[in-house]
């Protein structure tokens, strides 16, 4: 399905994931006036030889809050990396070279005329603006970030030299937010389904846990968005449970949703299945000894039992359901689930 980098690009760039990473930072909800699109990540660079290249962006959008223009620059990390407050300073400089670039082009073609106090020879009025880039960090690894959070952060001990002179060095902030650090409680005020995927995300130490999380939210894993699924693919070992799923067009929303749901429960009754085949097979061969009809017998009631204490340990199926369907007491069930390991 990709690099992580390129799911997690095509997964943030829906609006409404957007602000559920904003209103979490602020602590507060966005005003009525707010609105974002997305506008061009692709920021052109000449290398070392002279020639031109790119730089892209993870996301960068034209935003608008509390009467105030900005761009909203989002960038994805997997890892801490030791360059990254100097990356993030290149990417900012290389916009504001663009918009000053566009103020140019403005001007020259509306034929401007400056005055004493604009700069005629950069094509730059004093009244020109810049539109600010507002930046934040969306850490989305498991360790804990131990990379500099600042451009003086990557540089050696500056002690020595004279305060006044420390001043001027300039430093440049980058803001990390730790994605799987936000606490349950901050998850359940978000608007999207940025909640649902960092949710799974902290149950993936266990395999279990996860299966879990999503029969207990199966209203959305019913039809979870396939970008979804790319960003929980890359950081969750569902290799099988995708290899099950069937996507639909969602007409209203224009995204490929999907049921995991009902790829998991195709799993277990397919494992429930490969049970019965394999109680078969222990059957016949207790039926040399005890006789083949009873050792057929024995050995489904063996192998469907396993399956379902397997079930009612994973949370799939009730303990009550279980014991109906391998027509035992439910005391009698509880006796067969501790002699399984349970």
């Amino acid at each position: 399905m990709g690099e992580p980098n390129n799911a997690l690009k095509a997964y943030m760039k829906r609006p409404d994931r957007i602000r559920s990473v904003l209103e979490y930072y602020l602590g507060e909800r966005l005003p009525g006036d707010w609105e974002c699109s997305q506008t061009d990540t692709f920021l052109p660079v000449k290398n070392t030889k002279g020639k031109l290249t790119f730089r892209e962006r993870d996301y960068l959008g034209e935003a608008r809050a509390w009467g105030v223009r900005f761009l909203l620059g989002l960038e994805n990390q997997q890892t801490a990396n030791l360059t990254f407050p100097w990356r993030l300073m290149e990417m900012d400089c290389l916009t504001y070279k663009r918009e000053i670039e566009a103020i140019q082009e403005r001007n020259d073609a509306g034929n401007v005329k400056y005055g004493s106090e604009d700069d005629f020879k950069y094509r730059y009025r004093k009244r020109d603006t810049l539109e600010p880039v507002v930046n934040l960090t969306l850490y989305w690894g498991k360790k804990e970030w131990m990379g500099p959070g600042s451009l003086k952060g990557m540089m050696g001990d500056m002690s020595p030299l004279p305060r006044r002179l420390r001043r001027l060095v300039g430093n440049y902030q980058a803001t990390v937010i730790p994605m799987r650090a936000i606490s349950d409680e901050d998850l359940g005020k978000m608007d999207s389904d940025l909640k649902y995927v960092l949710g799974i995300l902290k149950c993936t130490a266990s395999r279990k846990r996860y299966e879990r999380y999503i029969m207990e939210n199966r209203e959305y894993f019913s039809r979870i968005p396939r970008t979804a699924v790319d960003v929980i693919d890359v950081f969750t070992n569902i290799g099988d449970i995708r290899n099950r799923l069937q996507y639909v067009q969602n007409q209203e929303s224009g995204e490929e949703e999907t049921d995991v749901c009902k790829a998991l429960e195709d799993i277990k009754k397919h494992e429930m299945e490969k049970g019965v085949k394999e109680g078969l097979k222990q059957g016949r061969k207790q039926g040399r000894k005890q006789g083949l009809k009873q050792g057929v017998k024995e050995g489904v009631r063996l192998g469907s039992l396993k399956t379902l204490c397997a079930l009612v340990n994973d949370g799939l199926l009730k303990a009550d359901e279980a014991a109906r369907r391998a027509n035992l007491s439910k005391k009698a069930f509880g006796v067969e689930m501790k002699k399984a390991g349970y």
